[in-house]
Protein backbone atom coordinates (compact mmCIF):
# COMPACT_ATOMS: atom_id res chain seq x y z
CA UNK A 1 0.00 0.00 0.00
CA UNK A 2 1.11 3.37 -1.51
CA UNK A 3 2.03 5.72 1.51
CA UNK A 4 -0.76 8.86 1.08
CA UNK A 5 0.23 12.23 2.51
CA UNK A 6 -3.04 12.94 2.92
CA UNK A 7 -4.87 10.61 4.71
CA UNK A 8 -5.56 12.54 7.67
CA UNK A 9 -7.30 15.38 5.80
CA UNK A 10 -11.03 13.81 6.32
CA UNK A 11 -10.04 15.04 9.89
CA UNK A 12 -11.42 18.06 11.38
CA UNK A 13 -8.87 19.21 14.92
CA UNK A 14 -9.34 21.89 17.70
CA UNK A 15 -6.09 24.19 16.76
CA UNK A 16 -3.99 23.76 19.54
CA UNK A 17 -1.56 26.84 18.30
CA UNK A 18 1.86 26.47 16.44
CA UNK A 19 3.68 24.98 19.28
CA UNK A 20 1.64 21.63 18.73
CA UNK A 21 0.47 20.54 14.42
CA UNK A 22 -0.31 17.72 12.98
CA UNK A 23 3.11 16.49 11.41
CA UNK A 24 3.87 13.90 8.37
CA UNK A 25 4.24 11.82 11.74
CA UNK A 26 0.63 12.10 12.01
CA UNK A 27 -0.01 10.90 8.70
CA UNK A 28 2.54 8.12 8.36
CA UNK A 29 1.18 6.16 11.68
CA UNK A 30 -2.50 6.14 10.51
CA UNK A 31 -1.26 4.72 7.00
CA UNK A 32 1.28 2.13 8.88
CA UNK A 33 -1.67 1.30 11.36
CA UNK A 34 -3.79 0.08 9.13
CA UNK A 35 -5.33 -2.81 10.99
CA UNK A 36 -6.37 -6.18 10.11
CA UNK A 37 -10.48 -7.50 10.46
CA UNK A 38 -10.04 -8.83 13.77
CA UNK A 39 -9.02 -5.08 15.11
CA UNK A 40 -12.31 -3.64 16.85
CA UNK A 41 -10.26 -1.79 19.71
CA UNK A 42 -7.40 0.37 19.43
CA UNK A 43 -5.36 2.55 21.91
CA UNK A 44 -3.78 5.67 21.40
CA UNK A 45 -0.58 6.66 23.75
CA UNK A 46 0.21 10.15 24.30
CA UNK A 47 -3.04 11.12 21.56
CA UNK A 48 -2.75 14.89 21.66
CA UNK A 49 -5.58 16.75 20.10
CA UNK A 50 -6.47 13.86 18.65
CA UNK A 51 -5.46 13.98 15.34
CA UNK A 52 -4.73 10.52 14.85
CA UNK A 53 -7.59 8.93 16.74
CA UNK A 54 -9.98 10.69 14.73
CA UNK A 55 -8.76 9.42 11.41
CA UNK A 56 -8.70 5.50 12.80
CA UNK A 57 -12.10 5.69 13.51
CA UNK A 58 -12.59 7.47 10.54
CA UNK A 59 -11.03 5.14 8.07
CA UNK A 60 -11.07 1.95 9.71
CA UNK A 61 -14.46 1.69 11.55
CA UNK A 62 -12.71 0.82 14.78
CA UNK A 63 -13.62 1.86 18.17
CA UNK A 64 -10.34 4.34 19.28
CA UNK A 65 -9.29 5.63 23.44
CA UNK A 66 -6.40 8.17 23.29
CA UNK A 67 -4.56 8.96 26.41
CA UNK A 68 -2.65 12.18 26.80
CA UNK A 69 -1.24 13.64 29.83
CA UNK A 70 -2.00 17.51 28.62
CA UNK A 71 -4.58 18.73 29.56
CA UNK A 72 -4.48 21.93 27.47
CA UNK A 73 -4.42 18.97 24.39
CA UNK A 74 -7.29 16.39 26.04
CA UNK A 75 -9.81 19.30 26.33
CA UNK A 76 -9.70 20.12 22.50
CA UNK A 77 -9.27 16.35 21.68
CA UNK A 78 -12.71 16.07 23.41
CA UNK A 79 -14.33 19.04 21.80
CA UNK A 80 -13.31 17.15 18.44
CA UNK A 81 -15.14 14.29 18.87
CA UNK A 82 -18.35 16.17 17.56
CA UNK A 83 -16.42 18.16 15.38
CA UNK A 84 -15.95 14.57 13.91
CA UNK A 85 -18.86 13.11 14.45
CA UNK A 86 -17.53 10.26 16.29
CA UNK A 87 -19.55 10.17 19.68
CA UNK A 88 -19.32 6.83 20.96
CA UNK A 89 -16.55 6.03 18.00
CA UNK A 90 -13.42 8.05 19.91
CA UNK A 91 -12.99 8.62 23.56
CA UNK A 92 -10.15 10.44 25.86
CA UNK A 93 -8.67 10.33 28.92
CA UNK A 94 -6.70 12.37 30.71
CA UNK A 95 -3.79 10.69 32.37
CA UNK A 96 -0.26 9.81 31.63
CA UNK A 97 0.54 6.55 30.43
CA UNK A 98 2.30 5.46 33.97
CA UNK A 99 -0.74 6.49 35.85
CA UNK A 100 -3.88 5.51 33.17
CA UNK A 101 -6.08 3.06 34.88
CA UNK A 102 -8.18 1.31 31.79
CA UNK A 103 -8.66 -2.58 31.96
CA UNK A 104 -5.57 -3.93 31.01
CA UNK A 105 -5.21 -6.56 27.88
CA UNK A 106 -8.79 -4.81 26.38
CA UNK A 107 -7.37 -3.89 22.94
CA UNK A 108 -6.21 -5.08 19.74
CA UNK A 109 -4.14 -2.78 18.98
CA UNK A 110 -1.89 0.22 20.44
CA UNK A 111 -0.51 3.30 18.48
CA UNK A 112 1.74 6.01 19.19
CA UNK A 113 3.28 8.58 18.24
CA UNK A 114 6.05 9.30 21.18
CA UNK A 115 8.30 12.26 22.49
CA UNK A 116 11.09 11.99 20.01
CA UNK A 117 14.00 14.22 20.57
CA UNK A 118 16.40 13.42 23.66
CA UNK A 119 19.05 16.27 22.83
CA UNK A 120 17.40 19.62 22.25
CA UNK A 121 14.30 20.65 24.39
CA UNK A 122 12.17 23.30 23.04
CA UNK A 123 11.54 26.93 24.91
CA UNK A 124 7.86 26.19 24.60
CA UNK A 125 6.72 23.99 27.71
CA UNK A 126 3.68 22.26 25.37
CA UNK A 127 6.26 21.52 22.79
CA UNK A 128 8.98 20.57 24.98
CA UNK A 129 6.56 18.31 27.14
CA UNK A 130 5.29 16.71 23.75
CA UNK A 131 8.48 15.77 21.92
CA UNK A 132 11.34 16.08 24.33
CA UNK A 133 11.78 12.08 25.08
CA UNK A 134 13.84 10.96 28.58
CA UNK A 135 14.72 6.92 28.83
CA UNK A 136 11.84 6.63 31.57
CA UNK A 137 9.72 7.79 29.33
CA UNK A 138 10.58 4.82 26.87
CA UNK A 139 10.52 2.43 29.30
CA UNK A 140 6.89 4.19 30.54
CA UNK A 141 5.41 3.89 26.88
CA UNK A 142 6.40 0.33 26.59
CA UNK A 143 5.31 -0.61 29.55
CA UNK A 144 1.42 0.34 28.68
CA UNK A 145 1.46 -1.38 25.73
CA UNK A 146 2.24 -4.12 27.17
CA UNK A 147 -0.70 -4.00 29.82
CA UNK A 148 -3.06 -2.94 27.51
CA UNK A 149 -2.57 -4.88 24.55
CA UNK A 150 -4.11 -8.11 24.44
CA UNK A 151 -2.27 -11.13 23.56
CA UNK A 152 -0.97 -11.62 20.66
CA UNK A 153 -2.23 -8.02 19.42
CA UNK A 154 -0.37 -5.59 17.31
CA UNK A 155 1.81 -2.47 18.50
CA UNK A 156 2.12 0.38 15.88
CA UNK A 157 4.84 2.64 16.38
CA UNK A 158 6.38 5.90 14.45
CA UNK A 159 9.61 6.71 16.26
CA UNK A 160 13.26 8.69 15.94
CA UNK A 161 16.29 6.71 14.27
CA UNK A 162 18.12 8.50 16.54
CA UNK A 163 16.93 6.23 20.02
CA UNK A 164 15.25 3.62 17.89
CA UNK A 165 17.79 1.42 19.50
CA UNK A 166 16.86 2.05 23.08
CA UNK A 167 13.18 1.07 22.31
CA UNK A 168 13.68 -1.81 20.24
CA UNK A 169 15.74 -2.84 23.65
CA UNK A 170 12.96 -2.15 25.70
CA UNK A 171 9.87 -3.43 23.31
CA UNK A 172 12.42 -7.46 23.05
CA UNK A 173 12.60 -7.25 26.74
CA UNK A 174 8.79 -6.66 27.45
CA UNK A 175 7.67 -9.19 24.68
CA UNK A 176 6.90 -7.39 22.18
CA UNK A 177 8.86 -8.58 18.86
CA UNK A 178 9.22 -6.89 16.03
CA UNK A 179 7.73 -7.81 12.99
CA UNK A 180 7.77 -5.09 10.58
CA UNK A 181 9.67 -2.04 9.88
CA UNK A 182 10.01 1.03 7.24
CA UNK A 183 12.35 3.83 6.66
CA UNK A 184 11.07 7.15 6.06
CA UNK A 185 13.17 9.59 4.18
CA UNK A 186 12.96 13.41 3.65
CA UNK A 187 14.55 12.97 -0.16
CA UNK A 188 15.52 9.75 -1.35
CA UNK A 189 19.44 10.52 -1.31
CA UNK A 190 19.12 11.77 2.33
CA UNK A 191 19.30 9.76 5.51
CA UNK A 192 16.10 8.55 7.49
CA UNK A 193 14.45 10.88 9.93
CA UNK A 194 11.69 8.63 11.45
CA UNK A 195 10.85 4.61 11.85
CA UNK A 196 7.79 2.95 11.32
CA UNK A 197 7.46 -0.68 13.87
CA UNK A 198 4.77 -3.10 13.66
CA UNK A 199 5.46 -5.31 16.98
CA UNK A 200 2.99 -8.26 17.96
CA UNK A 201 2.55 -9.25 21.83
CA UNK A 202 4.17 -12.44 22.45
CA UNK A 203 5.39 -13.65 19.23
CA UNK A 204 8.20 -15.83 17.73
CA UNK A 205 10.89 -13.76 16.15
CA UNK A 206 10.93 -13.10 12.23
CA UNK A 207 11.21 -9.03 10.78
CA UNK A 208 10.03 -8.06 7.69
CA UNK A 209 11.83 -4.37 6.32
CA UNK A 210 9.39 -2.82 3.93
CA UNK A 211 10.33 -0.45 1.16
CA UNK A 212 11.00 2.85 2.31
CA UNK A 213 9.03 6.08 2.38
CA UNK A 214 10.43 9.13 0.50
CA UNK A 215 8.40 12.09 1.72
CA UNK A 216 9.94 14.17 -1.33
Amino acid sequence: MRFDPDIIRCVEIVDAGPHHRPTHASSLLVWYAKPGKGVKKVLELGSGVGTVSFALAKLYGVEVVGVEREEELFEKAVRGVSLNNLEGKVSFVNASVESCSLPPESFDMVVSNPPHHTKVKSPYPLRSSTRSLGKSDIESFVKATFRFLKNGGTAVYILSPENLMDWLGKFISHRLEPKRMCFVHGKIDRTATLVLLRLKKNSKRGLVVDPPVVLS
